[in-house]
């Protein structure tokens, strides 16, 4: 039968010689279960020192983390002291020589250069960080991708020129002088065409003495025109990229034999297309 809650034992102390002590009443479940409620004691006790040890260890890890984050900035601050600044001007003073070999070939074909600002560019001025210096060329060099993409360079056919951009005899005969405004280049019947920029279709068809020809539009003021061609691959408004297969050659329209006549205009004037043929 379970005891009584409040059932009280009394505890009475005496000592020899001396005034008893007034009786101590004490549950009589505390005393019956004491070895328990003294192992939970201990356990709590045991609890509270785990805790203040794992405290200790986390603050001596921070302090420890803190130091050696310390001794690294020191290290790295000690570091870019010793960087010699002066190679590094050197090296980026040779890229800007190598950018104005690219402007130069840009510029001998028409194409205006890019233009890196009044003070000749980041070599010319006190290098400040390396962000800043990746940041100017990276935008330096979009700029000089995107005038390349979009300007039409090299062959669209590798044949043989056979007649030259500016006047010459009427090859039908005769003795009148004509002009002519590209270049042919003669080749096999059915040989690809490519497209020598990215561009857009402004025409696809047949036009006057050209026969089945193709007009692409670039970009900086740029199109060139393919003509005498026996198929099409393209359409109008049909984007194309550099090197992209857009006919075949042929001899429709005013043609002596199979071959590609190839023109390039600069804001809507005919232009000579050698100087666009190879990087020289």
């Amino acid at each position: 039968m379970m005891k009584n809650r409040k059932e009280k034992t009394t505890i009475l102390f005496v000592t020899t010689g001396s005034t008893p002590i007034k009786p101590l009443h004490v549950s009589s479940r505390l005393l019956a279960n004491w070895k328990k409620y003294i192992a939970a004691l201990l356990l709590v006790f045991a609890g509270l020192v785990w805790m203040i040890g794992y405290l200790i260890s986390c603050n001596y890890q921070e302090v420890a983390a803190r130091t050696n984050l310390s001794h690294k900035l020191l290290s790295l601050h000690e570091t870019l002291h010793e960087i010699d600044t002066s190679s590094i001007k050197e090296r980026f003073v040779n890229i800007d020589k190598d950018l104005s070999t690219i402007n130069k070939y840009l510029r001998e074909r028409g194409i205006r250069p890019v233009v890196k600002g009044p003070e000749g560019g980041e070599a010319d001025s006190d290098i400040i960080s390396p962000q800043e210096i990746t940041g100017f060329y990276e935008g330096y060099l979009n700029r000089v991708l995107f005038n390349l993409a979009y300007t039409p360079l090299g062959f669209p056919f590798h044949g043989t020129i056979t007649s030259t951009f500016g006047h010459r005899e009427n090859p039908f005969g005769g003795d009148n002088i004509e002009t002519h405004k590209g270049l042919d280049i003669s080749g096999p019947i059915g040989s690809p065409v490519r497209a020598m920029a990215k561009g857009t279709v402004e025409f696809a068809g047949k036009r006057g003495g050209f026969g089945n020809c193709i007009m692409l539009k670039h970009g900086n003021g740029y199109e060139t025109l393919y003509g005498h061609l026996s198929k099409i691959l393209v359409c109008v408004g049909q984007k194309v990229d550099i090197g992209q297969q857009i006919g075949k050659i042929g001899s429709t329209g005013r043609s002596t034999g199979p071959h590609l006549h190839y023109e390039v205009h600069k804001n809507g004037k005919q232009i000579n297309p050698e100087p666009f043929l190879t990087l020289k």
